[in-house]
């Protein structure tokens, strides 16, 4: 996985924001491959969970893309 973007270091809320938004599509690929290997090996417990949080990761993304979308 690679390095997680600061987003404190670009200049503008919308620079912010797509660096975001690049980070939360990072991070729900990589989740995804996760709770892949957890089905594979049949923990349905913890795919269940793991799905709770891509599902949140999902509407954080959606949130901040609409909020970048209305400036």
């Amino acid at each position: 996985m690679s390095k997680i973007v600061n987003i404190n270091t670009t200049s503008t809320k919308e620079e912010q924001l797509k660096d975001l938004i690049t980070s939360i599509q990072q991070v729900k690929d990589s989740l995804v491959n996760i709770l892949d290997e957890y089905e594979e090996d049949g923990e349905a417990d913890k795919a269940d969970t793991l799905t709770e949080a891509l599902d949140a990761l999902e509407d954080a993304y959606d949130v901040v893309n609409d909020v970048l979308l209305d400036d």
